[in-house]
Parts: structure tokens; sequence; C-alpha cells
């Protein structure tokens, strides 16, 4: 007999002997008793949606497979939600109670410690993919509120610390929790999987806005953080910003889209107080002094504060650079562009004496050595043509200038050079150099601007702004364009697509009723040519389902049979008899392939003849074949004698070793975003390629097309994937350019900081 539970709930038994106080439990209890019942409407809702979204993909399904597999998906969530449900909201419950059991934080975790993806099989890491995005969206969604609960979370326990990766009602946990119960209790196949996980991120974790909201204000009510401030929060990430940036930005690229086909995310703005700026020069000159290693790889550092000289005031260092800037194109070369920002520097503070250099004040020394490391990173960034690099360069000096003159260079995210620097990268990211650009309509507007602004530019930033404009008017005009070209290029690619499945389908279909019937040769060659031509046309129009394609297939079958020999009188009568009715409905097929009449009966008068030998004695019986290796060729079933390795072509080759095809890169190739730009090597014409991934045909049938939309390349899938791990192709980063660079600066800096 089950003992009485003196009217405690069953939340209150399961963390009955927390290591926390009893104020502190009855509050998580109460956030832990609203925030089931919160989740058990929402699984109401959830599950009645996905009833009729699954019904609904069943009477739309185009196949028989299809339609049973959205219908099993169906009727096995309706048996299993109850023990679902149940299983969720107990791993629900468990989140709560391992918060309350928590001694300490465990050292060192990083972001990604609880959600690394290992090498596994191919659904499990859709699976995971699927349940990490999920959560990276809806905490996207809800990041305030999620903020201000770790906030009080944090505050209300004192005997641990409270993140994102402990808070029982992180997305994330609770996604654990939902395919937790679902693989156990759901054995569906990984598509209608995907979608059922898709339908609970919809009407689950994008509900959650109010579940937070009554977490939050028990808080508050329990006098909890009324008012949360920034530095409550002990979060390892608001530590690292910039180490966050990267691990986000090398997720996205590693894989391109998420699970869902989410879009990649771009580099936050960049910012950069002075004080910020002060401190990680100041890391720069401490390690190098410790000569930590890795400084070197970081560049070199100037030390003008200890020129022995004068200090030089920014005016008379800004007229000097302007000088400079006029004659900076007999100092870079197209071909090798380079980084003068720290000799051009060094070159005038030693005009007046070269033996005692003049100096510079320490805060303009760290903005100049900032700016020589970010033209270092645009020299090594190799998303960027050689050309685009080149017209970069050439805005050294009256980068450095703006950063000297104007302090809100490193803080305001829409100041007019940076504009001109993303906007320049924007464009030069689909530059082909296969190809000569001088007489590129866009690539003149940069030029154009860059020499305008090299021979104008003093102090006035709207030249910067005039010369934006201008990039952005042409390269919109070119989008327009392309855009068009690039719509018809699809659709082109589009039929391609739609018939090469429609030959396939229409071969596998002659190919099943003929791989075991032996057939006068005209016959097989009228069946495996003519009437092959008669099938693809009629699958485009119509598909499998329509009315002809039935009569055409069953056709085939009525020929077979009225070709054999047949010995029984009452076969041989049916013979004599189906015959006039298959030559008509031969003729009626043959009306969509062949125009002419003549040509028609010529083939039916053909096809005649040989069918009345069949069964008149006084003709020539023909003979009887089974399917030549030409005709099967034809119907894409030839078997070529198996080569050794070293027989092979290079071709074959490079086909067999598809088998070696890394899980990792079909995942990155499927999930890619539409839009993305790549480096491809295109074998067949011996040089590098710019494409952009413009459509996927069919889920399998890759086409790139070139900036202005015609078609680069097309690849399937599997060749996609290929190309990316043999280093083939490569995508390429499109987010802008100097929050990019200017991350990755501030990230190598702080990681060698930290060495010290």
């Amino acid at each position: 007999m089950t003992a009485p539970n003196d009217g405690k709930t069953n939340i209150e038994l399961v963390i009955e002997k927390p290591s926390i106080s009893e104020a502190e439990s009855n509050i998580l209890n109460t956030i832990a008793e609203r925030s089931l019942a919160t989740v058990a409407e929402l699984l109401e809702h959830f599950f009645t949606a996905t009833d009729d979204l699954f019904y609904e993909l069943s009477e739309r399904a185009s196949t028989n497979n299809e339609e049973n597999l959205y219908f099993e998906a169906m009727r096995a969530i309706r048996v299993s939600k109850d023990k679902l449900s149940q299983d969720f909201s107990e791993n629900l419950v468990k989140n709560f109670k391992t918060i309350t059991q928590l001694k300490a934080v465990t050292e060192g975790r990083t972001p990604g410690d609880e959600t690394e993806l290992s090498i596994v099989d191919r659904e499990d890491l859709e699976v995971d993919l699927a349940q990490k995005n999920m959560a990276d969206r809806t905490r996207d969604t809800y990041k305030q509120e999620l903020y201000d609960l770790v906030a009080r979370l944090d505050e209300l326990l004192t005997h641990c610390q409270v993140d994102q990766y402990n808070n029982p009602l992180d997305p994330l946990h609770l996604s654990r929790a939902f395919v937790s119960a679902s693989l156990k209790h759901l054995g569906l196949e990984i598509k209608t999987r995907l979608i059922f996980f898709k339908l609970f991120e919809k009407h689950i974790l994008k509900q959650l806005g109010h579940l937070y909201a009554e977490a939050n204000q028990v808080l508050i009510e329990a006098g909890i953080l009324p008012k949360v401030l920034r530095k409550s929060v002990k979060d390892p990430d608001a530590q690292e910003p910039s180490t966050a940036i990267e691990a986000q930005e090398q997720h996205a690229e590693e894989h391109g889209l998420d699970a869902f086909g989410g879009e990649k995310r771009g580099a936050a703005p960049f910012q950069l107080e002075s004080n910020a700026l002060a401190s990680l020069m100041s890391s720069i000159r401490a390690a190098r002094q410790a000569n930590i290693p890795g400084i070197q790889a970081l560049g070199n550092y100037h030390y003008f504060s200890a020129n022995p000289g004068a200090v030089m005031p920014v005016p008379e260092l800004a007229n000097f650079l302007t000088e400079t800037q006029r004659n900076i194109d007999q100092r870079l070369s197209d071909e090798t562009p380079q980084n003068l920002v720290p000799q051009i520097v060094t070159d005038i503070l030693s005009l007046k004496n070269p033996d005692e250099p003049q100096a510079l004040d320490q805060p303009n020394e760290d903005i100049i050595n900032l700016v020589a490391l970010f033209f270092d990173k645009v020299l090594e960034d190799e998303n960027l043509p050689l050309a685009v690099q080149s017209l970069i360069c050439r805005l050294q000096i009256p980068v450095l200038k703006i950063a000297l003159h104007d302090k809100t260079f490193l803080t305001d995210e829409n100041h007019p050079s940076r504009a001109l620097i993303n906007i320049i990268t924007e464009a030069g990211l689909s530059f082909d150099e296969s190809k000569p650009l001088e007489r590129d309509p866009l690539y003149r507007v940069i030029v154009e601007g860059v020499h305008k602004i090299n021979h104008q530019f003093k102090l006035d930033d709207s030249l910067f702004t005039e010369v934006t404009e201008a990039v952005r008017a042409t390269l919109k005009a070119e989008l327009d364009k392309s855009s068009v070209v690039e719509t018809r290029t699809q659709q082109t690619e589009t039929g391609k697509a739609k018939l090469k499945a429609a030959r396939t389908f229409a071969q596998n279909a002659l190919y099943d009723k003929l791989k075991d019937a032996t057939l006068p040769e005209i016959v097989s060659d009228f069946l495996t040519n003519t009437w092959l031509q008669v099938l693809v046309l009629t699958y485009v129009r119509g598909g499998k389902d329509c009315a002809e394609w039935v009569e055409y297939e069953q056709l085939i079958s009525d020929l077979i049979w009225v070709a054999q020999s047949h010995e029984e009188e009452k076969s041989q009568a049916r013979q004599q008899r189906l015959v006039p009715d298959v030559l008509t409905r031969i003729e009626t097929g043959l009306e969509s392939v062949i125009d002419n009449e003549d040509a028609r009966q010529a083939k039916v008068r053909e096809i005649e003849t040989v069918l009345k030998s069949t069964f008149d004695s006084t003709r020539q019986e023909p003979v009887y074949k089974e399917l030549s290796e030409e005709q099967k060729n034809k119907l894409g079933k030839s078997d070529p004698k198996k080569k050794t390795w070293e027989e092979m072509t290079a071709l074959e080759r490079q086909q067999a070793r598809y088998e070696e095809l890394s899980s990792q890169y079909y995942l990155e190739a499927k999930h890619m975003m539409i839009g993305t730009w790549l480096e491809y090597t295109d074998e067949i014409k011996g040089k590098d390629i710019r494409c952009k991934l413009s459509a996927k045909i069919d889920s399998e049938n890759y086409v790139f097309v070139n900036r202005f939309g015609f078609k680069a390349l097309v690849k399937t899938r599997r060749q996609f994937a290929y190309d990316m791990q043999f280093k083939k192709a490569r995508p390429l980063d499109a987010t802008p350019m100097f929050e990019r660079l200017m991350d990755k600066v501030v990230t190598q800096i702080k990681s060698i900081s930290n060495e010290m």
C-alpha cells in the first residue's frame, strides 16, 4: 500500500531534500509547478497541430510510400503522446532537481562543453543539430527574458553559479527533455522526426514567453532582483564576447545552415571604447616583454611613444599623411598589396631628425597599431580576391587619419569609412579574377572611388559616404539585372532536372518489365528507343498518376505478351484479337513524339509485321533475345566489367572515392544556405572560379551561378560534398569585413594575453 504524501505535490517530493534552504526550495517549487502547467497547455495545442499537419501531408503525398510514412507517423504520435508528455514533464522536473543538488560549477566549462557534436551516425547528427539549433533560435527570441531569469536564479541560489548551461528552463534543456522522450517512445523515420521537432519548436519553444514572464514574476514577488543589472549575471559568454562571436562564426562556416534551414548569423557590430583599446594594447606590450608564444604571429608592434624626439601633434601627423596618401599608387602594386602603415608613420616621425625621430602619445600609438593589425588581417583574408585586397589596402592612410581624428570610428557601426570597406568587400566577394576586371563597370567604380579618396580626402568623411553610395548604386543595378538572369537559369535547370528525373523514372519502369523478357529485336528496340521517349514526355506532362502514363505503362506489358509465341489455341485467339488494339494504342502514343503521320504509321507497320509473324505460320518466326548491353545502357542499367584501381581513369577513381564521403560534409552541403558564395576549382576549365549557390532542385541538384546570374556549375549534393571534403570547393565568409576582421584581431590579442 502506498504511503500518504501528507499533502505534498509530486514536485515537492522530488526535491524534498535539496542542498538549499526551505525558502529557496519553495520558490523553485512554485516556478516548477507553474512551468509544468504552462507546458501541459502548450503540449495539448502542439499535439493537435501535429495531428492536423501529418494528416494534411498524407493527403498531399505524391506516392504511396510517402502517404504511408506520414500516416504511420500520425498514428504513432497519437498512440504515444500521453507517455511522451509524461516523460517530458518528468525530465523537466529533473532539471529543477539537478540545480538544487549542484555543489559548484565545473571548472573551465565553455559554451561548447554541453553541445559539442561528435562523429556519430548521420541520423544522430541530424537530431543533435536540430536540437541545438532550435535551442539557439529560441534563446535569440527570448534573449532578455532568459537573461533576467538566469540573473535572478543566480541571486536566489547561493550554493552554485547559475548560467544558461544549468538553468532548468533554458531552451536547450527543454529541447533535450523533449527529444529524449520522443526517441524513447516514437520510432519515427528521420524525415518525419525532424518535422516533429520543428513543430515542437513552433508550438512549444516559440511560445515560452508566458512561462519565462511567470518565472521572473515569481522571483520578483519574492524580492529577488526587481531590477536586473548586467553585472548580476555570472555568464562566461558575457566576459568574452569576441570568443562567443568567433565560435558562432566557426559553427556557421562549418555547417552553413542549421538543421531546419535557418540563416547563418552575421558578425556582431564591432565596438571598442578607448579604455578597452588601451587595455588591449597594454596586454600586447606585456606579452612581447614576456615573450609569450604566439606573440610574433600577431605582427609587429611599433613603440612610437618611446621615440627620443618631441611629441608630434596629431594635426601635424595628419598633414604629412595627406601628402603620402596622394602618392600611395606609386608605393603599392596590384599584384603584391602591402601593409604600409607602420613604415609610413616611422618615415614621417623621422623627417626632422632621423637620429632622434619624433614620438607620439600612447593613445595615438595604440590606434596606429590597431589599424596596422587590421590591414595585416586584410592581407591574410582568403575570402577576398587579390584585386579587392589591393583596393582596400589603398585606403590605409585615409582610414588611419580617420581613426586618429574621429574617436567614433571604433564605436559607430555605421561610420562612413567602415561602411565603404564593407560595401567594397560585399561587391568584391564575387569578383572572378580568371577574367580581366579592367572593363568591369562595378570594379571601375570602386577603383575611381578609392582614387578620389586618396587625392581629395583630408578630414571630412562625407567623401567616404559619396563613394559608398556610388558603389552601392552600381552594385544594386547589377544585382537587379543578375537576379532576372538567375531566375531564368534556375527555371532552365529545374526543367532539365525534371526531364532527367522523368527519364530515370521511365527507364526504371521499362527495365522492370523488360529485364526478364525475351523479345524480337525490333520490339525491344522500339520499346527502349521510341516508346521510352513517349514515357518520358508523358511523365513530364502529367506524372506517374495521370491516365496517359498508366495506359502507356500497361501497353508495355500487353506488347510483351502479344509478341510472344503461344501454343494454346485460347491464347492464340486472344493474341490475334489483341494485336489490332495494341497497334492502335501504339499509334496514339506516338502522336506525342512523332508529328509526321507517315513516319508514325511506318513504325506501327514495322511492329505489326513482327507481331503477326508470331502466330502466322506463313511468315518467318522472329528471333527472340534478351536485352542487349546497348539496350540496357539506354535504360541506364549498363554493367561494365569492374575495373581495378590501376585500370580506372581519374574520373572513375573520383567516383569510387565517393564511398569515402564524410557525413560531416554531406550535412554541410545539405544545410548550405542559398546565396552562399564559394571559391570552386573548375577542373574542366582548369582554374578557380567564384560562384554562388543559387538553387537546390529536388534537394539533390545544386545550381551555382556567377555574379551575373549565369550558370557556372551544376553538382549533385554528393558531388558538392565530395568537392568540399577534398578542398575543391570552399565556402566564403560574407559577413561584413570590418567587423569580422576586427573581431579576429581582438580575439587573437585576448588569446595571447590569456597565456600570461
